[in-house]
Parts: structure tokens; sequence; C-alpha cells
């Protein structure tokens, strides 16, 4: 039997979308109405993603009026000025036009990368969403953050570009690896400690054999991008309220940085951003400890951190300081002062800052 559509409606002060969430329901012209208005599309792709599930993408590629397929390669490296100059080549060479679309179909990195393109070409033309991985189908395929990476830093160029729609299928999980989806259930678990109490009590009770299980991470998913996309209404353009979605990123783009995208994905770093951002709440006197131990039982439960590693402390405090949150050469923090209360703008001592690091890179 087929899964009952979700649907909710994002607002925002610029934009209005519908995000539908369902199984193997794409390729149907009443879904899939973001680009049927286009004289052409793009469809940006994963490789990975097409070799896995070519049959299902060709279906719903071929409802389009033109469709021109680019298939993208995956990881947080591709995500540059270089590649973009590549693809939007080609966007020329189809011949799109200012009333084309793009259709990104991949994980967040393929999210990020064609929202880029479709905020540049012609000035701007719509983008619709197909998130294949966790991660992106709670969160960056949500909100208008569109951008590409410099050496000295993640999504140092980009813009708001908010979606013409998002169709979140999770039919695309069942051939994700598990690394992908603790990838994914890090996101989730910052929406947890950050205000979305269900999602905190789920994770709190469940297993990581119930992940697979589509009525779980089905509801998971739901949760996960109602509240984000009830911050983005409040704050589109990340004035104020949007920023505690930043929690665990501060330390975790730093992280991502060093390690120049390889070897650590964006989920763990941000975990390991999470443990570190909680550790200086606690010692600034506002997480206790049981939510510290809490904190850190669910991230050993689920395995949300699996590699240890040994930054070089000042090239950490060097991308820091290239943050894009920052204000007044400043490094800010979203900080905890317990489970559902973020409160962002903090400054922290440096050499609290280099005690704390230094403990988590020793015991991650």
């Amino acid at each position: 039997m087929a899964r009952r559509i979700e649907s909710i409606t994002a607002k925002t002060a610029s934009w209005e979308y519908d995000i539908l969430i369902g199984e193997r329901f794409i390729a149907r012209q009443e879904n899939f109405k973001g680009i049927l208005d286009s004289d052409k599309t793009a469809f940006v792709v994963s490789k990975k993603v097409y070799g896995l599930h070519r049959e299902y993408i060709d279906s719903f590629v071929s409802m389009a009026k033109s469709g021109h397929l680019f298939l993208m390669d995956d990881g947080e490296e591709n995500k540059n000025y270089r590649y973009a100059e590549e693809f939007l080549r080609g966007f020329i060479e189809k011949g799109l036009t200012r009333k084309s679309a793009v259709c990104a179909v991949g994980g967040g990195v393929v999210g990020d990368f064609a929202g880029f393109l479709a905020s540049l070409y012609m000035r701007g033309i719509p983008i619709v969403h197909v998130p294949t991985t966790l991660l992106a189908m709670v969160d960056s395929s949500i909100g208008g953050k569109v951008a590409v990476n410099l050496q000295l830093g993640k999504n140092i160029v980009g813009a708001f570009h908010q979606p013409k729609q998002v169709l979140t299928d999770i039919y695309f999980l069942t051939t994700l690896p598990e690394n992908e989806f603790r990838n994914g259930l890090a996101e989730i678990f910052k929406h947890g400690l950050i205000g979305e109490k269900r999602t905190l009590e789920m994770l709190q009770s469940g297993s990581w054999g119930e992940i697979k299980n589509p009525a779980f991470i089905s509801e998971l998913i739901y949760r996960s991008a109602l509240f984000k996309t009830g911050v983005v209404e409040k704050d589109e353009k990340e004035s104020g309220l949007r920023a505690i979605l930043n929690y665990g990123h501060t330390v975790g783009h730093a992280i991502e940085s060093f390690m120049e995208y390889r070897g650590i994905s964006h989920g763990e770093a941000v975990a390991l951003g999470m443990l570190a951002e909680s550790e200086i709440s606690r010692r600034a006197g506002w997480l206790s400890e049981a939510d510290m131990n809490m904190i850190r039982e669910i991230l050993d439960k689920y395995g949300l951190i699996q590699h240890q590693i040994n930054p070089e402390m000042e090239s950490i405090m060097r991308h820091m300081a290239y943050d894009k949150k920052n204000i007044g050469g400043k490094i800010n923090f979203v900080l905890l002062k317990r489970p559902g209360q973020p409160v962002i703008d903090q400054q922290v001592d440096e050499n609290l800052l280099r005690e704390v690091l230094g403990s988590v890179f020793a015991g991650s």
C-alpha cells in the first residue's frame, strides 16, 4: 500500500513553497508541479544516485517539457567555482532561458551546488530539490541557502535562493549507506537539542535498529523538516533566530575546512562541534552534567562520532576566525542554556575554547 504523502507549506517573506514527503511519489504530474511550466529543465543529478536509481530518475526527467541531464560528482571538494563554470556553460549550450528551471537530485552537495547555479543563471531561475540523503532531507534542501566553498572556508560564496518545491522521497534511503544515515542523524539530533522536543524523546528512547524502520525515520524527517521550516519562516535571511540552526557548526565547519572536506562527513564534524559547544555551555554554568551525559549517550548510541582526529589547533582557530557568522572580528557561537533553549552570538574565552577543543579532539 502506498505511504501517505505528508505536506508542509513554507511561507517566507519572499516566497512560498511546498515540501512533500512520501515514497515513490515523484513521477506523477500532480506532485511534480515545480518543473511543469518551465520550457527546459536542467536535472543536476549525483552520479552515484543515478547509478543506483536510473530507471526511477529517468521516469521523472521524462516529465519535463525538455529535460537535460547533468551528472555531478559527489564530495564537498566539487562545490567550487571551476565546476560551477563548467555546468553554467552546459546550461548555455542546452539553450536554457529565463523561463527554465533547475532540479537537484542528490545529497546536500548537489543541492547546494545546483541551487547556487540556479541563483546565478540569467540572474536567477527556479530550483526544485529532490534530496536523496537523510541529511539533505532534513536540512540543506529547506531554507534557500545555496553556496560553493573556497579553500579558506565552507559555503563562503553563496546566496539565499528559495526553492520552488521540495520533493522528499524516502525510497532513496533504501540504498543509503549506514554512514550517511549517521550523517543525517547528527542534524536531526541538533534539531532535537535546540527545540524539537519530540525528536529528542524519540532519539533517547529509540535505537540504531529502528533507524531504517520507514515509520520511525519518516516521523523524524517530518518533524525536522517542520521544525526547520518554522525557524526559516520567522527569519529567512539569518538576521536573528535562524542562527540557532548553526549550533555545532562553528567548530564543525572549521573541522571540515581543516580536513579539506575529505575523511570526515558534515554530520560527524557537526557532532564533534555539538560536543564541544555543549561542553563550553556546561562550563559556562548552563548545561547540567545530566544534560551532558544525555548528549554523550545519544552521540555514542547512534555512532555519530566515528573517527579520532587530531587537527592542528592554530589551524582550527584560524578557520573559525573566517566563519561567516562572526561579527567585529569575534568568533560567534550558539550555546545551550538547556536542551530546547539555545542562545546565539556568544563569544568564548580563547583559553577555554582551546582547552575544550583539546579535550574533545583527544577523546574523539
